[in-house]
């Protein structure tokens, strides 16, 4: 009986160290810890992905505000604005984290705003296009640029900010375009001025 009682304990154990070990393995990003229902669309891992052009098409912040908005954000692509990256030249005014850990940004340019993020790397799927290129513009942003934190810095570094487009909920954020859009996520830099 005795000898039972100790396999009893040894497999109970196993079992405890396996489920254990399965949930480290699951453990991962998820739209809960990650930005919600849109999560997907905003790390590039949604399932139409690879349609969208990763080479940028030059415009204006201008231009991308005076684009007609979807009304609610879609949660999937389903606007040519959503299927482009775009680059456009900006001034930075101000950045910080975000709870989920994503870099939001402030871009100016001839009085118009727009908002383009970097999502964090803990919140990048291994399956998301342009993965290494968005963990190389966090990386740039955070070496030349400045460390965000949870709180508004000024900037006021002139940049071209290479995004892809996504349509968020029209709200009252900082920089926020009325119509939603936004460069997110964001894949690339080039500095001209403004950061080491």
């Amino acid at each position: 009986m005795k000898r039972a009682g100790f396999f009893a304990l040894i497999f109970l154990a196993a079992g405890a160290a396996a489920a254990t070990a399965a949930g480290h393995r699951s453990a991962g990003p998820t739209a809960a810890s990650c930005g919600g229902p849109l999560w997907r669309l905003k790390t590039l891992s949604d399932p139409a992905r690879g349609r969208v052009s990763l080479a940028p098409s030059t415009t204006t912040i201008q231009a991308i505000r005076a684009l007609r908005g979807p009304g609610r954000p879609p949660r999937t692509r389903t606007t040519p604005f959503q299927f482009h990256t775009w680059e456009v030249p900006a001034q930075i005014t101000s950045f910080k984290l975000e709870a989920t850990g994503a870099l939001r940004m402030v871009l100016y340019d001839h009085n118009a705003y727009v908002n383009a993020v970097l999502p964090s790397a803990a919140c990048l799927p291994s399956g998301s296009r342009a993965r290494a290129d968005i963990l190389a513009a966090w990386h740039d942003f955070t070496t030349k640029c400045g460390k965000a934190t949870t709180s508004w810095q000024s900037l006021g570094a002139i940049i071209f900010v290479r995004g892809v487009g996504f349509w968020s909920e029209r709200r009252p954020e900082r920089g926020a375009a009325p119509n939603g859009a936004e460069l997110h996520p964001v894949t690339g830099f080039r500095i001209v001025a403004g950061c080491g």
